[in-house]
């Protein structure tokens, strides 16, 4: 076996195992964003529940005190509820939203992430690929080189 064959051989086996460590990063990567994207769902979920807690309570304060105070639940006191309910309402929204979109930031580098693991390893083959033929193209050009040496010697005594 030719040198050159048993070196495109290593080449194309050091590029596999690159590829193949690379693609495993990536998608070590794609699974943390994943589960990150999980956790911030569930961040968002948990958060907007204690918002809505927090509200619960402050609007039942608010009608205790309006109350306590002989002030009826009508007119400007019902307005007064109503829009710090509206607010809070708004504010559970935000909170929800955020989650969500930085859940959604967290699934798309998943998506990214896989999509290079699957291109390490697709760059990995071809770069391996490479690598053979180049070997066996070099593999020729030496055989060829040898065919292709005539002996000086005869020609002279012919």
């Amino acid at each position: 076996m030719c040198l050159a064959l048993v070196g495109a051989a290593i080449s194309a086996a050091g590029t596999l195992a690159s590829a193949s460590a690379q693609s495993a990063s990536y998608k070590a990567q794609a699974q943390y964003a994943q589960r990150q994207a999980l956790m911030e769902r569930q961040k968002g979920a948990y958060e907007a529940a204690r918002q809505n807690d927090r509200t619960t309570r402050q609007l039942a304060n608010m009608r205790g005190q309006y109350l306590s105070s002989g002030i009826g639940l009508s007119g400007s006191a019902a307005d007064v509820i109503s829009d710090s309910a509206t607010q809070a309402s708004l504010d559970e929204q935000a909170i929800k939203y955020s989650a969500q979109v930085q859940s959604d930031n967290y699934t798309f580098e998943s998506k990214l992430a896989r999509q290079n693991a699957s291109n390490a390893m697709t760059g990995g083959f071809i770069g391996a690929a490479g690598s053979l033929v180049n070997g066996l193209a070099q593999q020729m050009s030496i055989s060829s080189n040898r065919t292709m040496i005539t002996n000086p010697y005869l020609a002279a005594g012919a």
